[in-house]
This record gives structure tokens, sequence and C-alpha cells, in this order.
């Protein structure tokens, strides 16, 4: 999903960075091997970079993206396998002018992020849809305890976001349920000033 969505952004060529998130982590370890096998559909886009792991914290994220500065310069594309990673990933290009002049898609719809995406320094953001993935998940075991088949590949949802259609009802329907379920831990929003600040650091 993310791998077709930076291909069509980038019109099929041109440089990409994958930004992983920790070593051993299933979910994002898959995320970022379908991105990395999408993007084999597109023959002129070259993967530059996919061997830096960002952290678990935005922070630390961020530190790890200025690292590799010289090559997210080099870059047309980025691609982040989690929220900490985009977050961090954001920052670090605000911080050296950079944001907006790469196609840059995310994952996950935390409030900064969303800000991101309106704002243009992020083109796209792959949505989860929790509550649906709450519910295939328990369909999955009661099927399974009855002894019944259970699918090898379950639609749990997930929504590509951009900036065109954010404000669509399905879209926005997303983003309600994603703050109410899995943005409890943090506060209400990273405000505007947070996020500047962050990026002066």
């Amino acid at each position: 999903m993310a791998g077709e969505q930076l291909g069509k952004l980038l019109h099929g060529k041109g440089k990409v960075v994958l930004f992983r998130h920790i070593e051993g982590s299933a979910s994002t370890d898959q995320r970022e091997a379908g991105f990395l096998e999408a993007i084999k559909k597109f023959p002129d886009i070259q993967v530059i970079l996919d061997d830096r792991y960002s952290g678990t914290t935005f922070s630390e994220a961020q530190a790890t993206a200025l690292n590799v500065l010289d090559k997210l310069k080099g870059a047309d594309g980025i691609f982040c396998s989690n929220e900490p990673s985009t977050l961090g990933m954001l920052l670090a290009l605000k911080q050296n002018n950079l944001a907006g002049s790469k196609k840059f898609v995310g994952f996950d719809t935390s409030p900064g992020l969303v800000e991101g995406l309106k704002r243009g320094e992020i083109q796209a953001l792959v949505a989860q849809n929790p509550k649906k993935m709450g519910r295939e998940a328990v369909k999955a075991l009661v099927a399974k305890m009855k002894g019944e088949a259970v699918p090898t590949v379950i639609d749990t949802g997930a929504a590509i976001i951009t900036k065109g259609n954010l404000d669509t009802p399905e879209i926005q329907a997303l983003l309600v349920q994603s703050k109410d379920i899995q943005w409890s831990w943090v506060s209400d929003t990273v405000s505007l000033k947070e996020l500047d600040s962050c990026s002066n650091l």
C-alpha cells in the first residue's frame, strides 16, 4: 500500500529511503518487507537506504534521521513504517528546511502527523482501522476455536490518507476512532507550537 503510493507520487522514478523501526518488531518488519516488494514494481525507482532503524521514540528517530542527512538530501521519496519514525523524520526534515521537498509517506495518524499532512510536509499516511482490526481478530479466534478455516490474509481496513481525501467522511471516521483508541496515551494533540519547537532542537 505505502510502496505503491510512493511509487505513484514519484511517477515511477527516483531514489527512495526506507526508514525502519526496530529489529525484531513483527508488524513493522512486515510493513517494511511489503514496501520493498511494492517498490519492485517500479524498475526506475532505486532504494538508496534501507538499513537504518529509527528506535522506539520520535526523538531517537529524529537523531537517527539527522545522522543520514546526506542520504535524505539525495532522496526523492521517504517511507517510515510507524508513528515515532514518521514524526522523528518529519522533525529532522523541518530542522533542515527539507520538509515538503521530498515525497514523504508515513504510517499512523497521530495529531502531529495529520498536521504535517495538512501543511504539505507529508504527502500520505497509512491509517489503521483499530475497531475493524479488533473485530476481525475476535472473529478469527472464535472460528479457530470452533475448528473452522481462517483466511491466511484478512483485510483490516487500512487506508491511504492524503490532503485530498482528508476531509471525507470515511477518513474522518478513521481519524476519530484512531484518536480515541490509539492515541489515548498522549496529550490531546502535539500542538503546532510543540512541533515547531521540537524541530529547532
